[in-house]
């Protein structure tokens, strides 16, 4: 694929993690954002590693199905890669121009890959 696993499995989170059940979510953060292993959450919740082993399991496949059906991490890898060569692009441009447009450009460069890293936000 175009990334590594846990790459890949962060992101379907982002994307469809509003989709899991609230136990699904908590559980799939200790795993995946928190680092914990599945013994020391069944620890934490009082079951066998087994069931959240099973937690975790189905989180995964409800955000895969979601990226099946929506393929919203595929359009956003695509447009991250294409918002890159745009960026390469303007970078080459830079220095032929006068200071007044290589400011500008910066400027430019700088907004469009904060869309990407923070949404637009």
């Amino acid at each position: 694929m175009f990334m590594d696993e846990l790459t890949k499995i962060n992101l379907l989170y982002d994307f469809y993690g509003d989709f899991l059940t609230e136990k699904q979510r908590e559980i799939f953060e200790l795993h995946f954002l928190n680092d914990l292993s599945l013994g020391e959450i069944a620890e934490n919740y009082g079951v066998t590693r087994q069931g959240v082993y099973d937690i975790v399991k189905r989180a995964q496949d409800i955000l895969t199905e979601y990226e099946e059906k929506l393929g919203m991490v595929r359009r956003f890898a695509g447009l991250e890669k294409k918002v890159e060569k745009i960026l390469q692009s303007l970078k080459e441009l830079e220095p032929g121009l006068s200071e007044d447009y290589r400011i500008r450009i910066r400027k430019i460069c700088d907004d469009v890959a904060s869309l990407l890293k923070e949404g637009g936000e």
